[in-house]
């Protein structure tokens, strides 16, 4: 083979007649496909065809980091036409077909991501293989972005491992672990890490000798057989498209995956015509505009250089390696059992034996649950448990780099809790608050060192939730800034900074939604009609169902706390309080807005009162059009003027980040972007009209912000030129 030198890939030849080509795109921390690498790819497929005695061809990384994240997604926004859209899919297509019909045995070596269009390289190959350490993930995450997979994923992966198990990955976005995607049948062997490299070339060895062959359990290759057969296909396909009818409206990426693999089985080859035409109509739909912005913001929100100054000196002189948790309850206790399977150091402190032992059974119990979701051996169990001591001695902390304090929201408690770990920590340990609504300003006030304090918010379940607020007071430096975002970062979430007012972003702008929920319950609209029409504008529940998951409680304690911010707090904190009382907490007591069997929503509760009829009835007169139903409106709109608020008050200063964060923190509809993003997709004109109407019928808690108002008249919006509904 020639020995040509190529920027983004090295190829290498042995004796054997084994080609090794090693991906490394420069200037990149994770590999992916840009042009110039696809391009590349293309010359090293072209030269292995025109060859003379190679025997075997083995892609792998040449980055420690891992595989291939998938295509240069900047690229794919860039796209602006529908020509040049095909171009790309066609290119993708072509050169992984290359690749499938090479005639000498092809494996793909998987260590670390091997996402989107990696996994489609990987699919063209006859073999894979994949190392069984904890950064492997192995998907299509294409739906996440509103697009499909769209060179031959959709038509090489079911054909892999069945219809059922390609459908449930793609519509999704699911990654798969090694030892996941061997259970599957995706690849062909799942290596442990101690054994990687010697496993490795053993199998290679296999392979060029022609001894290698799928090592699956009879289960799983019966699973696969009988999913691909015709009856069976269909009805899987049947309740998939059941499964994402009402998902569809909002996520189209969904519909247009079942076509394309239904097009794979049913017309053969026409199969890759139809994905191709599939992902080239998505592209240019507003859903995958809006998710494309929401990836573009999430990588903007990792980059330190987004929220502080250079961080680098910081970061390298004074790592978080040793964090402290105050308090674990659930909060806690899942901070606690995250950071000890990121690999730092962690202290639990309790105030007594009692309470501590409840706490490590609380975070043995997460542990143990993650273990068993992600099929963790006996000794990476004991090994994570480990990471994390007990204690009820304050002096334990004094070689924490970090200490976070999630006790009871009281200030007192709180500021106690912090002016005894200024006394004990060194001078360079950062102190923090979980605390959703308190002000962390007054807790740092209790300290000599109010530099080093600041918010770290998390969500609740820590595990699951992405956002995490860094809460920036009133003498927070640089330094700790970035540190925080470091350690978040650390997490596997995403920060957002923002300024320590009364419920900081998240918080602030969420209530006025959920309150407005109660006030209209206590009218006489029912739990089902207001829960049901804000999921069919697109949120993953309603208002009422929210409540009960946080817990009444909680939600009445933040309501206080807002109290200087939102009007009309008392109204909503009235009728929660009622229900503290009546022990109707939520999901944790069975008992809320819902009531719960086994932990499941079973029921509603009645109205408030004993009125047939809400009080006010819905009308569309007087308001324009804004793709919104009357008990829609009358909920999502205060979050939009909250929004508006806390960019006109700088809590966050930038637009997308207020986006970002409700999206990740409430899960507001992502498909439209956040709620700046809808405000611009109404008009802003139209949304001051709407406000002021609703103002005129339900008080002035709905009087449009300044901002927008000023914004409106000069005919700005919050992200540029946008797509405007029409009139209807």
């Amino acid at each position: 083979m020639n020995s040509a030198i190529y920027q983004n890939f090295t190829v290498t030849e042995d004796k054997r007649g084994v080609v090794t080509v090693s991906i490394d795109v420069p200037g990149r921390p994770l590999n992916i496909l840009t042009r110039d690498a696809m391009e590349e790819l293309s010359q090293i497929v072209d030269a292995i065809e025109h060859a003379a005695g190679i025997r075997m061809v083995v892609f792998e990384s040449g980055k420690e980091s891992g595989f291939l994240a998938g295509a240069d997604v900047s690229a794919i926004s860039e796209i602006d036409s529908v020509e040049e859209a095909t171009r790309l899919i066609v290119a993708g297509q072509s050169l992984f077909q290359r690749i499938a019909w090479l005639p000498m045995a092809t494996v793909l070596v998987i260590d670390g991501p091997c996402l989107g269009g990696g996994l489609e390289w990987a699919l063209a190959c006859d073999h894979r293989i994949a190392r069984a350490s904890s950064h492997t993930k192995i998907g299509l995450p294409e739906i996440k972005l509103g697009l499909i997979p769209g060179w031959g994923g959709t038509q090489r992966l079911p054909r892999l491992i069945g219809t059922h198990a390609a459908l449930d990955m793609i519509l999704k976005g699911k990654h798969l672990s090694a030892t996941d995607a061997f259970r599957v049948g995706l690849v062909d062997q799942a290596i442990d890490p101690e054994q990687w490299q010697t496993q490795r070339d053993h199998f290679i060895t296999k392979v060029l000798y022609r001894k290698a062959g799928r090592s699956h359990g009879w289960l799983t290759r019966v699973k696969i057989r009988l999913s691909k057969l015709g009856l069976i296909r269909h009805a899987i396909l049947k309740v998939a498209r059941n499964g994402i009818a009402s998902k569809s409206v909002h996520y189209p990426a969904l519909a247009s995956a079942i076509r394309s693999i239904e097009a794979g089985f049913e017309r053969g080859p026409i199969g890759y015509q139809v994905e191709r035409e599939e992902f080239v109509k998505l592209l240019n739909s507003t859903t995958s505009k809006r998710l494309l912005g929401l990836f573009f913001a999430r990588e903007k929100a990792r980059k330190f250089a987004t929220w502080t100054d250079d961080a680098t000196p910081v970061l390298h002189h004074s790592p978080i390696r040793r964090v402290g948790v105050i308090g674990a309850g659930a909060m806690g206790a899942g901070i606690a059992q995250l950071a000890a399977v990121r690999d730092f150091e962690v202290v639990v402190k309790e105030v007594d034996d009692a309470q501590l032992q409840s706490g490590r059974i609380r975070v043995g119990k997460l542990m143990k649950g993650l273990a068993a979701r992600q099929n963790w051996g006996d000794a990476k169990l004991k090994s994570a448990l480990n990471r994390v001591s007990y204690t009820t001695k304050p002096i334990e902390m004094s070689d924490c780099d970090l200490v976070i304090e999630a006790v009871v929201e009281r200030d007192e408690v709180k500021a106690k809790v912090f002016a005894e770990m200024d006394r004990v920590t060194r001078p360079s340990a950062v102190l923090a608050s979980n605390t959703s609504s308190l002000s962390v300003t007054r807790m740092s006030q209790a300290t000599r060192h109010p530099e080093r304090v600041a918010g770290l918010h998390f969500f609740n379940p820590v595990h699951r939730m992405e956002l995490v607020e860094v809460i920036r007071c009133v003498d927070t430096d640089q330094a700790t800034v970035a540190r925080l975002i470091g350690f978040v970062k650390a997490m596997g979430k995403t920060p957002v900074v923002t300024a320590d007012t009364p419920g900081f972003l998240v918080n602030r702008v969420l209530f006025p939604y959920l309150g407005e929920a109660v006030r209209m319950l206590g009218e006489g609209y029912s739990v089902k009609q207001i829960d049901g029409q804000v999921r069919k504008f697109g949120m993953p529940m309603g208002p009422l169902e929210l409540l009960d998951q946080v817990g009444i409680d909680i939600a009445v304690h933040v309501a206080g706390s807002l109290e200087a911010v939102s009007r009309g707090t008392a109204e909503v904190v009235n009728p929660l309080s009622e229900m503290v009382r009546a022990g109707r907490l939520g999901k944790k007591t069975g008992r809320g807005f819902y009531d719960y069997r086994k932990g499941r929503k079973w029921k509603p509760m009645d109205r408030f009162n004993k009125r047939q009829e809400p009080r006010f009835a819905p009308t569309r007169e007087g308001f324009v059009v804004d793709g919104m139903s009357a008990i829609q409106r009358r909920l999502i709109y205060p979050m939009l003027i909250e929004a508006i608020t806390c960019h006109q008050e700088q809590v966050v200063q930038e637009a997308w980040a207020i986006d970002l964060a409700m999206v990740l923190g409430t899960g507001f509809a992502p498909h439209h972007g956040g709620p700046l993003h809808l405000v611009d997709t109404i008009g802003l004109k139209r949304v001051v009209q709407n406000s002021n109407q609703l103002c005129g019928l339900h008080g002035d808690r709905f009087t449009p912000p300044e901002e927008l108002i000023a914004m409106a008249d000069r005919g700005e919006t919050f992200f540029g030129p946008r797509l405007q509904l029409e009139p209807r």
